[in-house]
């Protein structure tokens, strides 16, 4: 049975291979999973502030070296490791405001800004709707998903973005590629605008932004994010004055581009944790709604295993260094339903596939004359 987008979602299975697969609840995983699973590994580990200590010296190291070398060959390879370091920091803040590494909130939130700073997140309209992205993961709420088809591309400069973005329309794969970071920024202050300036009027038929809307009823709430926007700003043209002294080639080295990659890299996980998967309406099933990555170790190490990422929904609050325990119970327990795939070849599927959600089920194409099923468990 395909589900109408349209209607209200809720069913308690989705279309697999022509069968109904049964969903489960995220509840019920964790019912079985957790009994398996030592108690430490609830508990947080602020070991992982060493991890952010060697990402940030890299980072600081890498942008005094810039601006004091001339090899043009030496400040690309530089800043191409700043943009690693970068990626890797802000897989820290994740971590971070998922409550996995420190308790205190207040001190969280100043090593989640200290970051801010250099990948330009605005700390808590990012945790608000993050958070929301869990709550709501698989629904037509989620304000991480990608376009249903209501949602498709009508006007020229609508069909311009869609063809920038990864799918089997894109213009070119490595244009795609390198408008993710550019597409990051789009994403961010798109729904920052539509959650938290524009009318309700003009969304009232986007649920998502009406739901991050909710989030941020509070005048001072808003008024926070704008003075989070101004510091981080005000700390980028500090970079660009004094450090940099106006020189806009240091300042793309040192900022923009460790910037672009490192969104480049974040960006290629969230497409792959998600949008190749079926949504599932209101019964969050994450071994359905979300798919897990194979990377080699150190890969792994450097992103705090953002892979594993249907652990990662199923325990958010959870030390990353124990989401390989957890793989390893999926695999043992649900052989037939959890999805892992090494990320290259998920990143591959991406470029051979629309990303509109025709149905709860199938992506389709702008022109309707393309339908694939997404990438559903077998059983």
């Amino acid at each position: 049975m395909v589900v109408n987008l349209e209607t209200k979602p809720g069913k308690s299975s989705v279309l697999a291979h022509g069968t109904e697969l049964k969903l489960i609840s995220k509840h019920d995983y964790r019912t079985v999973l957790s009994k398996l699973l030592p108690e430490e590994y609830f508990k947080p580990e602020i070991k992982h502030v060493f991890h952010y200590a060697l990402l940030m010296t890299v980072y600081l190291v890498g942008l005094f070296s810039i601006l004091n070398i001339s090899s043009l060959p030496l400040k690309i390879t530089i800043s191409t490791l700043m943009g690693v370091s970068l990626a890797g920091l802000t897989f820290f803040l994740h971590d971070l405001f998922h409550g996995s590494i420190i308790k205190s909130n207040r001190i969280a939130y100043i090593f989640g800004l200290s970051v801010g700073l250099f990948n330009l997140f605005a700390p808590l309209f990012w945790k608000r709707v993050h958070n929301l992205h869990h709550a709501t993961t698989g629904n037509i709420e989620d304000p991480d998903r990608s376009y249903i088809l209501k949602e498709k591309p009508r006007n020229a400069i609508e069909k311009f973005v869609y063809r920038m973005r990864i799918s089997d329309e894109a213009f070119h794969p490595m244009i795609s590629m390198l408008f993710m970071s550019f597409g990051f920024f789009f994403y961010f202050f798109n729904t920052m605008y539509y959650g938290l300036l524009a009318k309700k009027a003009s969304i009232k038929e986007d649920k998502k932004y009406q739901r991050i809307q909710e989030l941020f009823k509070k005048k001072r709430d808003r008024l926070f994010i704008g003075g989070e926007l101004l510091v981080i700003f005000s700390f980028q043209a500090f970079l660009y004055m004094f450090v940099c002294n106006q020189n806009f080639i240091s300042y793309f080295f040192v900022s923009l581009m460790p910037v672009g990659i490192a969104h480049i890299i974040a960006m290629s996980y969230i497409h792959t944790n998600h949008f190749l998967s079926p949504l599932t309406g209101d019964i969050d099933d994450p071994l359905v709604n979300s798919l897990s990555l194979k990377n080699s170790w150190i890969v792994d190490k450097i992103f705090s295993n953002f892979s594993h990422h249907v652990e990662h929904h199923l325990f958010p609050a959870m030390s990353s260094s124990h989401y390989p325990k957890v793989r390893e119970l999926l695999l043992k327990l649900y052989p037939g339903r959890y999805k892992l795939i090494p990320m290259i070849d998920a990143i591959k599927m991406l470029f051979k596939t629309p990303r509109i959600y025709g149905d709860y089920t199938h992506l389709v194409s702008t022109d309707g004359t393309k339908k694939i099923d997404c990438l559903i468990p077998l059983s």
